[in-house]
């Protein structure tokens, strides 16, 4: 694990609490407006980043990032985009970046080029949504050539011995999946989290950060308690930058108050604090 994410889930555990960690696609809605997304979310108090490579059929997300990730496109982004965002964002805080993207991604610039220009960029881990372990070995060396550290997805679908043999690729953290399907907001959160992270945690001590329909301070509270070591929120927060952008108004404060928030949650004591 790299040494930004032993320190961010280190200080989470210290408080008592998981680290929060709020979801944005790069470049939405445009380059500019997307250094002052990241910006509120560094000042509500993220814990890491996530953040998503735009791309024109991102599988795995659901409505609201599909169309956050055409708007960045839309505005032009590409790699370059990405790259220099990546280092405006290192200008102004020392937080995890992970990113999620997609295979073709990676692959138009080939493994050890966008791993080289991602770990100069400030970029601490990579996760490829369509590529599975077994595909992974030529990329997984490419990302250990340049200290950047690989997560893979973990579900309530996955049997102990294939959670064994995934986690054997990680060394930043483990994705849970809260419930099967795509990204996007919950009213409620699957009852499987917590039985999932128990057999996660039998398993790897590796951190675990749980994703996909978390959307409130209860349901932050709730996967804490669960035992997440990281709570991760995206379709919650890029509806506001959506909605802002339908208003053409700025979108800082309200996401600066909302992971504010969502933080609070996090920070419902699941253990004692470490002294």
């Amino acid at each position: 694990m790299t040494n930004r994410y032993t320190k961010a889930f280190d200080n989470a555990r210290k408080r008592g609490g998981a680290a929060f960690i709020p979801f944005a696609v790069a470049g939405d809605p445009n380059p500019d407006a997307f250094i002052e997304v990241i910006a509120a979310y560094v000042k509500g108090g993220a814990d890491v980043l996530e953040i998503g490579y735009p791309f024109s059929d991102p599988i795995a997300d659901g409505p609201v990032n599909q169309r956050a990730s055409q708007r960045a496109i839309e505005a032009g982004f590409d790699h370059q985009t990405f790259f220099t965002l990546i280092k405006n964002i290192r200008a102004f805080t020392d937080i995890p970046i992970g990113l999620l993207t997609y295979a073709n991604t990676v692959n138009h610039l080939g493994n050890d080029a966008f791993c080289k220009k991602a770990a100069n960029a400030g970029i601490d881990s990579i996760l490829v949504a369509d590529m599975p372990p077994e595909e992974s070995h030529a990329l997984g060396k490419s990302m250990r050539k340049y200290g950047i550290g690989r997560v893979f997805i973990v579900s309530e679908f996955t049997p102990d011995e294939r959670m064994r043999y995934i986690c054997g690729f990680i060394d930043s953290f483990v994705y849970v999946v809260s419930r099967p399907g795509i990204t996007g907001v919950d009213t409620t959160l699957s009852a499987s989290v917590k039985t999932t992270l128990a057999r996660l945690k039998r398993i790897t001590d590796k951190p675990a950060a749980v994703g996909f329909g978390i959307s409130t301070p209860e349901h932050a509270r709730e996967v804490t308690k669960c035992g997440a070591d990281g709570v991760i929120v995206g379709s919650a927060l890029v509806t506001e930058i959506e909605k802002s952008v339908q208003k053409g108004v700025s979108p800082y404060n309200i996401l600066k108050k909302k992971v504010s928030l969502l933080k609070a949650g996090t920070m419902t004591a699941k253990r004692k604090p470490i002294p």
